[in-house]
């Protein structure tokens, strides 16, 4: 397994803990039709990561990895939404089967060095959908509050995080796709010879 499949996992892994968390703090202040927002946004974009990786693994065995690529995108999307209730955590596992199965057609019919790039995008929204979970609850408050200036530092050091994983992950999959580059063969051929 090469780094920035390992780099894609651990994030992946972190964005379910991350989920599962945020789910248990603000489960009694978002109401059911965030919940099921939250489930389908964290869900579908879940199963895309998860998909995009498999199908850029399993290149040229659709069948593996979009069996793989839903299967993966069920779980991780079902635990991750597990504390918003049953029904929300099977609305995750479906957006989870739904995006496990477009991101791995994607993963396979595009080359590798481009398939890297629509994963970190892929990575951006997933990491975006955990923004829902306060986003949405503040909605749900019935009271009116005043926003301080802890909630306006906030998107500038989320924006932060998010940018230094993206350069974290541009890193490695730079690395990664000059180690999988053929070498380049200038020789030259007389035109009798062929």
């Amino acid at each position: 397994m090469i780094n920035f499949q390992v780099y894609i996992i651990f994030m992946l892994l972190l964005l379910v803990v991350s989920s599962f968390i945020l789910s248990k703090l603000f489960y009694k202040s978002i109401y059911h039709s965030e919940r099921m927002v939250i489930s389908m946004v964290t869900g579908t974009s879940n199963g895309l990561v998860i998909g995009g990786m498999l199908g850029s693994i399993f290149q040229g065995d659709l069948f593996i990895s979009t069996t793989l690529g839903i299967s993966i995108g069920v779980i991780i999307s079902s635990v991750s939404n597990w504390n918003l209730g049953v029904i929300f955590c099977i609305e995750g596992g479906a957006g989870g089967l739904m995006g496990g199965m477009m991101g791995a057609m994607l993963g396979e019919m595009l080359p590798f060095s481009e398939s890297i790039i629509l994963i970190q995008l892929f990575m951006l929204l997933a990491i975006g959908s955990l923004i829902l979970y306060p986003a949405l609850a503040h909605t749900s408050i019935v009271e009116p509050t005043l926003l301080s200036t802890r909630w306006l530092l906030k998107p500038l050091l989320f924006t932060f995080l998010v940018v230094s994983i993206l350069l974290g992950g541009n890193w490695i999959s730079e690395k990664t796709v000059y180690e999988h580059q053929p070498p380049h063969h200038h020789s030259k051929k007389s035109r009798g010879q062929e």
